[in-house]
């Protein structure tokens, strides 16, 4: 019997492959689940290189340490958080309170909103530059997004600290880890789940403070792949979808 091809996931950290490694696994069943945390968010950083020779590093990395081939993976997901990147500049509103980012439905809170607002025009190109990528080292590649973070996607607070945001990917996972039907359902949930298809849902996201907004383009992730998805599960989920 054949071994089973690996769908790799990119992610920025630790919560993200606490969150949905188990949900994932187990969803998709035929073939191996794996995550390459970058420890930051390779879209917005200030390293030089080209994102796309960057994303390319990180999958070769990754068959590096695990002795696999490029081959021997089926598809690599890029994970990332939106964090308001595509909102207007006076909507980055200057507040010294705030040295990290305070995320609001409409506007973020910052002690230095030039910076900030050149950070999010960092992430707006490579971003951009990747949606359109669509293979990498020769695999098939998709980037999907929570908006504006993980947290808010998954317990609704964009603000958390990192004390809370390990215990809400802990409890999601404790959740959803041996409830596939659950998980398909969540992210199929009423103003959570992007409209349309792949284009459709990046080209929502980056419309005015869309960004800021609770949502998350992954139920077309997992609508295009309930192929993989057990028979009982995909029944399930052309039953209940209504964001294709």
């Amino acid at each position: 019997m054949a071994e089973k091809k690996v769908v790799l996931f990119i992610v920025e950290g630790a919560n993200d492959q606490i969150a949905l490694a188990l949900p994932l696994e187990n969803l998709l069943s035929s073939e191996s689940v794996s995550f390459q945390i970058t420890g930051g968010d390779i879209t917005s950083d200030k390293q030089g290189k080209d994102i796309k020779a960057r994303v390319g590093d990180v999958v070769r990395q990754h068959c590096k340490h695990y002795k696999i081939k490029p081959s021997d993976i089926a598809e690599v997901v890029l994970l990332v958080d939106m964090d308001g990147a595509y909102i207007p500049r006076d909507n980055i509103i200057l507040n010294a309170d705030h040295e990290k980012p305070f995320y609001g439905e409409e506007a973020v809170l910052h002690n230095n909103p030039d910076v900030l607002h050149e950070t999010h025009l960092r992430k707006q190109r490579n971003i951009n530059a990747l949606v359109g990528m669509g293979k990498v080292v020769g695999i098939l590649f998709g980037i999907y997004y929570f908006s504006c973070n993980l947290d808010h996607v998954i317990c609704n607070e964009a603000n958390l600290t990192q004390v809370k945001k390990r215990e809400e990917a802990g409890r999601f996972d404790s959740k959803y880890s041996d409830d596939s039907p659950g998980f398909i359902n969540f992210f199929q949930e009423e103003g959570l789940a992007s409209a349309g298809d792949y284009l459709d849902s990046w080209q929502a996201i980056r419309t005015e403070t869309n960004s800021l907004k609770r949502r998350s383009n992954l139920n077309v992730f997992l609508s295009a792949n309930a192929k993989s998805i057990s028979r009982d599960f995909s029944k399930l989920w052309n039953s209940q979808a209504n964001y294709k």
